[in-house]
């Protein structure tokens, strides 16, 4: 097989390294099926970033109430109440893996709408789909090998949410309060393959969160990575971007214990697919989560499996499994911290009323009598304050 100039010994590569770092490279460089599966470019922002939606089999977008929501739904992280850090490590094939890094944390002033405080989030994601090594045959018959990183991404995102409506609705004679989120991410996107071809691109998200806290639904739509095409060289390959529909339900069961289940349908627009994602979270003692999902209608569709540990209020270790073979089978482990001891004040604006001038006293000549001043009325008590806080 002729490769910039030489033959490349596929044999000697498939042994040593497997198959799937050139099959990522391949299907990235040229799109075989132009809008079929697998043909936009950085599929890796179709991966689980969460180890948590990861074992509920990708269902997450009608819960999004982490730090993990900016890769599902940004209207979640009008949710978090106090600044929050995770990082998370993905095992894939071979030697492919992926990392992420997110922050987020309540802004200290009145969001949009005028209803609480909204949040902000940025978060870094890396991955590598492994090494690509090739064999090349000079005319003297002497064999050069070079191994090369197949291919390196990284997506780079801001993310907002904030709370825009909080009322109480009828409907069919029944009072029902309705809280909805609105949110958005901007993302910066670059992939380099075999360290010497690299293209960019910006993208948005936006996302929006809809919830009945007594009953415990929750509904939800997202839009991911609409933006400008990457360019290798010559060839211009579309973002994968993602429409997300969900529902959720939670209720409490026994003692302090409760049970969340969604389901999920994600619909590729750039490749023609779609995907169903089905899962389940049970909560034991505010300490152990077990979670199940399956996800189905794309070629890795598994079940999906993890755990959830809280040895202290604030932090949680999470971790995640797919059963979805030799090559689809990943690992996710996740760290998670919520600063709970850190209180985010509100900022108010600070008005000053201040009483009229009092008017200048009229001095009296020698001898003359002061004017009788007549009696007030009773005044009502004035505040001792005359400062006053606004929203």
């Amino acid at each position: 097989m002729r490769d910039y100039g030489g033959t490349m010994d596929l044999r000697a590569y498939t042994a040593k390294r497997g198959v799937l770092p050139a099959l990522l490279f391949f299907a990235s460089l040229a799109p075989v099926f132009a809008g079929g599966p697998g043909s936009a470019g950085m599929q890796v922002l179709k991966s689980d970033i969460s180890p948590r939606a990861m074992g509920m089999g990708g269902a997450f977008v009608a819960v999004a109430d982490d730090s993990y929501a900016m890769n599902y739904n940004p209207a979640g992280l009008g949710q978090l109440y106090m600044p929050e850090v995770s990082g998370m490590y993905l095992s894939g094939f071979e030697d492919s893996g992926l990392n992420n890094f997110a922050a987020a944390m309540p802004l200290p002033l009145t969001g949009f709408g005028g209803l609480t405080k909204p949040s902000v989030g940025l978060a870094l994601m890396t991955s590598g789909a492994g090494s690509f090594t090739s064999r090349m045959i000079d005319p003297g018959g002497t064999i050069t090998e070079k191994s090369y990183d197949a291919q390196n991404d990284m997506a780079l995102t801001l993310g907002y949410g904030e709370k825009v409506f909080a009322e109480e609705v009828k409907i069919l004679e029944h009072e029902y309060k309705i809280d909805q989120y609105l949110g958005f991410n901007v993302k910066y996107l670059k992939s380099t393959m075999l360290e010497k071809y690299s293209a960019s691109a910006v993208a948005v998200d936006v996302g929006w969160l809809a919830m009945e806290p007594k009953l415990g639904l929750s509904a939800a739509a997202s839009l991911a990575n609409v933006g400008s095409t990457l360019k290798y060289v010559s060839d211009r390959t579309k973002l994968p971007s993602i429409i997300r529909l969900g529902i959720s339900y939670q209720q409490p069961t026994i003692m302090d214990q409760s049970l969340l289940v969604a389901a999920e349908g994600d619909f590729y627009t750039a490749e023609s697919g779609k995907s169903l994602r089905l899962g389940l979270e049970y909560h034991f003692e505010r300490v152990f989560n077990l979670r199940l999902g399956y996800k189905t209608g794309e070629d890795n569709g598994a079940m999906t499996m993890g755990i959830g540990v809280r040895p202290f209020g604030d932090m949680s270790l999470d971790f995640a499994t797919t059963a979805g073979g030799e090559v689809y089978n990943t690992s996710q482990v996740s760290f998670s911290y919520k600063f709970s001891g850190i209180a985010i004040k509100e900022h108010r604006k600070k008005t000053v009323f201040k009483d009229p001038e009092p008017q200048r006293k009229t001095q009296s000549k020698p001898g003359q009598q002061k004017p009788r001043r007549k009696p007030e009325a009773p005044q009502e008590k004035k505040d001792k304050s005359d400062f006053f806080w606004l929203y």
